[in-house]
Order: structure tokens, then sequence, then C-alpha cells
């Protein structure tokens, strides 16, 4: 009866903990940190709906793959090389099963594999260490760490892998200490689950096959009673390896699958300090590693005083440990130009390792069986899991933190609705889109409910390869149509067709030689403006424009024009706070001016929208960029997206960023907002 209690109390703080952190995201679309890698897995199971829940023809909606051709040749199938895709595909049949597509369902999944991996890591800890408390204090301490619980309800098969290998390493503790064979399988299959899943994962199963090597060699185990399941083990992993070697090769994959090394010392070094910089207390927290480096202080003492006797299962698991760290570094070691942009790789590789050598020396602590100890030792359980848990509800919210500079997001919210938007312009659901600047993949296909190609660098030459593939539609967001597209390749503009626009995303057809101007494409060349404004520096403008430097020593077409000298932060500034216009609704704003250079300038067209003391918009966009010609005046034009405004504490601003103490003449510099 006290057993299950026990077992009951332990998975109410499982489920309690995975309640608090994931009850506000569960129906959250891919998005934020790692968008594009979790969107990725969201489309593979989206995509074994549509290809009747086949799993060996794995795919996406993108027909042009990362791999090997960096999305530059076509395919004529989204079919993609990855690794074993059964925890894409579990989550497909739970949404044929229910009808219902929702992120909610593939996210629910993963959390609830979390909950079965972190009561699996309490049942190790607990055969281990003979201590409810210690056990319970693991669990906290793992369920804890920011990065273990921004990806507990993601997409990534991250998850469920480690808990496959946590549930194997289990089942291997138990074979130790029973030497029941139906352990030792239950155990590979497991560790082969995960390995197939994420490959990393082969690092503990190969890390078991050290330890029973040396049980072997020390006559504690025999060999013939594991040559059937690590047999059906290597041959699993070795076959799925060659057919996703076949896929790949066959269709390519939007998946990396090559090592990534440091190419020097110097190199491995600046990663390194970055990751630390960027990921070192995501991973674990200041109050984590504080409570490791005091529970390995305690542990030394009892073992060096006190002579503590370490149990053969005990070390074994310790030699497991050390074994897996030490896989680990090599892997890290082969991927670790990965390692800045990836911090789920420390859930493959570091995580599990760390906590089971947690879980080691806490064995290494006597059991309390007096009363009073115990009570002392709740409360400080208590205090400290309640530090702990603090932690990550403080990250989660600081990692889904987004604004102007997040493209990503912005893409999300541009492309929502888009599906029922093409809907309405009957765009066909078999329709190939090509999406120019996509930022991630699959995300813009996903919303839109239509495969296509995906060109995810936009300079001239992939954006003229792109327009030769067999495609139905062209897709562009307006916001980022004149600095991502435009800008790169001006002659664009005769190459597309506006058919409709939603004020986010405009669909287009191509068109050999369409005779348009930027502002008929964009659509408002016969529009008036709301309001509009501009300086040409032969009379002094309204209060409103500051920094007004003006110059005979050159000008567009008048006497004088704007001089930005190298001394000077900021250029040619105009700033409002009385501009009804953006109180009543979103807003198009149209820049214009032209510019003249003798060097390299580097300097940033900024707009900016400042409420209450925060930036609700902020975008800007780099000279040196749009200015393509030395010694000749040269026209930029750009435009903004502007959010609206909903308080009237705010300040407007446009204005030149002087960041690289460049020179620069300016003339004719006007704005307007449609």
């Amino acid at each position: 009866m006290r057993k299950k209690l026990e077992r009951i109390g332990i998975l109410i703080v499982i489920i309690g903990l995975g309640f608090i952190f994931q009850y506000k995201y569960l129906n959250e679309f891919p998005s934020h940190i790692h968008a594009w890698a979790q969107s990725d897995r969201y489309a593979l199971s989206l995509g074994f709906l549509e290809n009747g829940l086949d799993f060996f023809k794995p795919q996406t909606f993108v027909y042009n793959h990362q791999f090997p051709h960096k999305w530059k040749v076509p395919s004529e199938t989204t079919i993609t090389a990855v690794d074993f895709p059964i925890h894409d595909y579990i989550p497909a049949l739970l949404m044929k099963i229910s009808g219902n597509t929702s992120p909610y369902l593939f996210r629910l999944y993963i959390l609830l594999y979390s909950f079965i991996g972190l009561f699996f890591l309490f049942r190790l800890s607990f055969a281990i260490t003979k201590d409810y408390l210690k056990s319970v204090f693991v669990i906290v301490f793992a369920a804890t760490s920011p990065v273990f619980v921004y990806y507990q309800g993601g997409f990534l098969p991250t998850i469920p892998s480690l808990a496959n290998a946590i549930i194997g390493i289990y089942f291997y503790h138990r074979f130790i200490n029973g030497s029941k064979n139906k352990n030792f399988w239950l155990s590979i299959f497991f560790l082969t689950l995960a390995a197939l899943s994420r490959t990393t994962f082969a690092i503990p199963l190969v890390a078991l096959l050290g330890v029973e090597l040396i049980r072997l060699i020390r006559k504690e185990t025999r060999v013939i009673p594991k040559l059937i399941p690590l047999g059906i083990s290597f041959l699993s992993i070795l076959s799925y390896l060659f057919y996703n070697g076949y896929l790949r090769e066959k269709y390519g994959s939007i998946f990396l699958n090559h090592i990534l090394p440091a190419s020097n010392i110097e190199q491995a070094k600046e990663i390194i300090k970055y990751v630390y910089d960027s990921w070192f207390f995501q991973y674990f927290t200041k109050p984590h590693y504080f409570i490791l480096i005091a529970v390995i202080v305690v542990s030394a003492y009892f073992i060096v005083i006190k002579k503590s006797q370490i149990q053969k299962a005990k070390i074994y698991l310790g030699i497991l440990s050390i074994a897996y760290l030490f896989g680990c570094l090599i892997f890290a070691f082969l991927m670790l130009r990965q390692f800045p942009a990836h911090d789920y790789y420390f859930i493959d590789t570091f995580f599990l390792p760390i906590i089971l050598f947690l879980i080691f020396v806490l064995s290494l602590f006597p059991v309390i069986e007096k009363r009073n100890y115990k009570i002392i030792s709740i409360v400080i359980l208590f205090v400290f899991s309640v530090i702990l848990i603090l932690q990550p509800i403080k990250s989660q919210k600081k990692r889904r933190e987004t604004g102007y500079w997040d493209r990503t997001e912005i893409t999300i919210n541009n492309y929502r609705n888009s599906s029922c938007f093409l809907d309405s312009i009957n765009v066909p659901k078999d329709s190939k889109i090509l999406v120019i600047d996509a930022v991630a993949p699959n995300i813009p296909f996903i919303l839109m409910q239509r495969k296509g190609y995906a060109v995810m660098t936009t300079n001239q030459k992939n954006i003229e390869e792109a327009l030769k593939w067999d495609y139905d539609f062209i897709v562009i967001q307006n916001e980022y149509f004149i600095s991502e597209i435009y800008t790169p390749y001006p002659n664009i503009l005769s190459k597309l067709e506006k058919i409709a626009d939603n004020g986010n995303i405009s669909v287009c057809r191509y068109s050999e030689s369409n005779q348009q101007s930027l502002l008929d494409f964009i659509g408002i060349k016969n529009k008036e403006p709301v309001f509009e404004t501009s300086v040409n520096f032969d009379i002094t403008p309204d209060s409103l424009w500051q920094n007004f430097n003006s110059t005979i020593d050159s000008s567009y077409n008048s006497g004088y024009s704007g001089h930005l000298t190298s001394d000077i932060l900021y250029g040619l500034t105009y700033k409002s706070t009385n501009l009804p216009e953006l109180e009543t609704s979103s807003r198009t704003l149209f820049f214009s001016s032209y510019f003249l250079r003798d060097t390299i300038v580097n300097c940033e067209l900024v707009v900016s929208i400042n409420s209450n003391g925060q930036n609700i918009y902020y975008k800007s966009n780099n000279l040196k960029d749009l200015i393509k010609k030395e010694g000749e005046w040269e026209n930029v034009s750009l435009i903004f997206q502007l959010p609206k405004v909903q308080s009237s504490d705010y300040e407007f601003a446009i204005f030149i960023w002087n960041t690289g103490k460049s020179e620069l003449y300016y003339d004719n510099f006007a704005f307007s907002i449609y």
C-alpha cells in the first residue's frame, strides 16, 4: 500500500510540474526558439496524414530540400530522409483518429512521453538510492532544467528518445541486480528505439555494451543470452540507417546528416565561449549548479572521511555514466559547430549522464531513518524545489519574448489564416506554391495547407533560378518584399502579376515582361496617403524634423542636400507624438529618398514606434545593402508595415543612424502613410 501511495505521489509531482510549465503553451504553433526544426517535425506528422500513413515515405510540404543541394534543386516529391520517425507518426495517428490536426495533439504526446521518462527516472533513482526523498529531488532537479522544460511539450523527438534511454537504463539496472534476461531484452529494446529516433542516443547503448564487456571479463555475465537481443538491435539500427541513406540519395533531406567539427582550435574556443554565454544557464540554472556542486562535495566527505562502501551495482552505474559522458564529449567534438544554434543538443547528450551522476552521488549519502532528520530533509527538499521550479517559469516566458526582430514570429502572423485566404481566391489545394523568402521552410506551407518550393536565400541568382521551377503561384510577404526581394533583384517586378493581396501576403502569377513600377506593385500608386511629409533641403522644414544638416557640396535636383558626416551619430530625424492615423488602424509606410555615397556606407534607416517606454515596432535597413552605386545619386525605396498603436502615449520616429561613422548625402527625403 505504501509503495502504491509513493508512486501516486511522484506521479502527482511529475504531472503537476508539467502542468505548471506547459498548460499555457500546449496549443501553440511551432514558434520562437527553433521554430524551424519544430515546424519540420509538425510537417512530418501532417505529411503522414496526407500520404495515407505510409511510415516509410516520410514527407513534409517542401519540394526542394536543404541537403545535399542547399534548397537550390527542386524535386518531384516532398519525401525526405529522416531518422526513424516514430514520434512524428504516432501524433499523425492521433490526428487521424480524432480528426484534429491541431499542434495540441503533437505537444500532448511529447509531454506525456516526458512524464513516462521522468517516472522511470524516479524508479531508477529509488532502486539505486533506496530513498524516496532523494528520488523526488532527482525528478525536481531534472524536470526544472530550462532547456528540458522548453522542449518537454514541443515537437522534437529528443524528449521521447531521452525517455526511452532512461527506461532502457532502468531495466539494465534491474538486469544487473537480478540477472533476468527479460530485463536485458527490455533494456536493449528501449535503448534501440531511442537510438533509432535520435542518433545521439546510440551513445548510452554503446556505453552499456562497454559495461557488459567489463562484466564479461570479470565473468559476471554470459555472452550467449545476449546475442539475439543485440543482434536484433544492431540489425534494426543498420537496416534503417541504410534505408534512410536510400531516401537521402533518391529524394534528398531537410535534416542534417553529416558532422560539423570546429575548423581549428581558435574556432573551437570561440564556439565554446559562445555556447557558455548563450546556453550554459539554460541547460541548468545557477541554483542547479550550486546544488550539484554541494552534493558532490558532501558525497566526497562520505567517501573519504566516513569510508562509505559502494555497492557493485552503484559502481556499474558510475562506470556507465562516465562512459556515456565520454561518448557525449566525442559527439560534441564532431558536431561542435551545431551547439551554438541548437540548445536541445544538450538534452541529446550531456543531460542524462549528468542526472545519472547525480543519482550515483546521492546514493553515497546514508539513508535517513530518524524522524527528526526526515522532517528536516523534507523542509530542505521543499525549499530547494520551490527555488528550482521558479526558474523555468521565468525562462518559459523569456524564451517566448518576441518583437520587431523576430522574423519567424512575424512570418507566422503574416501567414496565419492564409489557407482561408487562398481558398477565397480559388487557389486549389493541390497547387504548387513558390514562396520567396520563406524564413523557415515548412511554416508558410503548413499555414497555407499547400505544398511548394521555398527560396531561403534571396539573392538574384536564387530568385531567378526558382522562377524557372514548376509552380502555379508565387507568394511573398508584403513586409519583406522591398528589403529582401526587390532590393537584391529589382527586375522581379517584371516577373510578377499580382492577383490578390490580404495586407500581409501577396499572391502572384509569373509574368514574362510585366511593365509596372514599385508603387504599382505595392498598390499605392493611385491611392491618397493619410499622411505624407518630405524634405528637399532648399527650405527649412517644420520643427518635427531634427538634425537638419544641409550642404551645397552636392544635391540631387536643387541647390542643397542633407549631409551626414562621420562625426554625426544620428542624421535627419522625424519624430511625432501625434499621428492619429496610427491609432485607428495598422498602416503601410512608404519611404523614398535619393542617396549619394563616395565610399562604403554603414548606416541604418530606422523606423520605430515607442509606446509607454517600450518599442512596439522597430525595423532597420542597412543602407550599404541598398545603395549599390558609388558617386551617383540613387533612389532607395522601402516599405514598412506599422501596427495599430493601442495607447495615446507613443512616439513615432524615422531616422538615419550612422552606426559606421560614414559620410553620406541625401535629398528628397520623404515618407507617406497609407
